[in-house]
């Protein structure tokens, strides 16, 4: 359905059940168009996802909107996206949704100890826990969104010049480098395990044991269940993998255009973010050492 469409089928919604306020759904209207100028590739609703919401607040916060203002665009897009579950229009599309806290939000990420820690907690003598493996060193090492990760294909992943082929966002291609450890992983997996899957999908790089394309639900919760397993207590989901690929990069002195492009950002202002993080990470460590030394 038509995203116009479908956020008129919902302002009726609300007009007929709720009996909003005229200036209540003007706000709702402005909150709608806010989003859509965040997502312009999003023109109807097979085109929307999980990460939209969080995603959404990741840009309000960056922009300095307060957090009353940011809490309440945020709702009016997810009972939009509730709305769309349950009048069965759009499903699958509804995840957690990261409440901002202060002013400004920062994302969570990873150090590189624990980065290491959870690549470090499978068996790669088990299928899915080698194919797991591979999947965790590509996100981090390429900084992949998880709609990205679960549509990769075997022909994106050129070994011989380590770059791994993109298609993000909008259907924008890109083309991201990809470390020696996930290219090591993910041919171990190849020859090891994706062989010998029959399915008639030939191309998808990561798929189960049936051969079906991985839900990005099965990557959350696999990516949470091995970090509890190796005690790391944050908060987590595939998208900090990608914020501690980005957080990592800046803080051992990448620039910040090089850095959007290859997290595929359209603005240089969402990668800017990243720099208050890995500022905050080099001035911990700092204080750290002079504390250890005085």
């Amino acid at each position: 359905m038509e995203i116009n469409l479908a956020f008129q089928k919902y302002l009726n919604f609300l007009i007929i059940e709720k009996n909003l306020l005229p200036q209540t759904l003007t706000n709702y209207k402005e909150d709608f168009l806010v989003f859509k100028k965040y997502f312009p590739y999003i023109e109807t609703t097979d085109d929307l996802t999980k990460d939209d919401i969080n995603e959404f607040n990741y840009n309000l916060s960056i922009n300095n909107l307060k957090v009353s203002s940011i809490k309440r665009r945020l709702s009016t897009i997810k009972n939009f996206y509730i709305f769309l579950e349950t009048e069965g229009i759009k499903t699958g599309i509804i995840g957690e949704v990261y409440s901002p806290k202060s002013e400004n939000y920062l994302p969570e990420y990873l150090t590189i100890e624990e980065i290491n820690n959870l690549i470090d907690a499978f068996d790669i003598n088990k299928d899915d826990e080698l194919r797991d493996k591979a999947i965790i060193e590509t996100i981090y090492s390429s900084g992949l969104r998880v709609s990205e990760l679960v549509n990769l294909k075997i022909k994106d992943i050129n070994v011989e010049e380590k770059i791994v082929k993109i298609l993000g966002k909008g259907s924008k291609q890109r083309e991201v480098p990809i470390r020696i450890e996930a290219l090591k992983y993910i041919d171990l997996y190849l020859k090891n395990v994706r062989k010998n899957i029959i399915s008639s999908d030939k191309t998808t790089l990561f798929v189960n044991k049936n051969g079906k394309k991985l839900t990005r639900q099965y990557i959350f919760t696999m990516i949470r269940k091995h970090a509890k397993d190796v005690g790391i207590n944050k908060t987590i989901s595939p998208h900090t993998l990608r914020h501690s690929f980005a957080t990592h990069l800046l803080s051992k002195g990448a620039d910040l255009k090089t850095v959007q492009q290859m997290l595929g950002h359209e603005n240089i202002e969402t990668t800017q973010i990243y720099t208050h993080v890995a500022e905050e990470k080099i001035m911990s460590a700092y204080d750290k050492f002079w504390n250890k030394n005085d």
